[in-house]
């Protein structure tokens, strides 16, 4: 997602160069990846980014869970 970002804020800097150098819009170079192409590319990492925080949160979860028990116990 983060890379889906930058090549949007990449072209819109090519866009505005383009605009007050008074070039032609032949000047920006073109991405070899298309739009929609582009969510589809980094959805595996962002679900990887998801499950590792998930799976963060959730060991944390259970070593607290854990240490009430114990402490209970004693």
């Amino acid at each position: 997602m983060l890379k889906y970002f930058q090549r949007k804020k990449k072209k819109k800097l090519y866009q505005q160069w383009v605009e007050r150098a008074s070039l032609s819009p032949d000047a920006i170079p073109q991405e070899e990846v298309t739009e929609d192409m582009i969510p589809h590319i980094d959805k595996p990492q962002s679900r990887l980014n998801i499950l590792s925080i998930l799976l963060g949160i959730s060991l944390i979860i259970l070593c607290a869970g854990l240490i009430l028990l114990i402490a209970y116990s004693c």
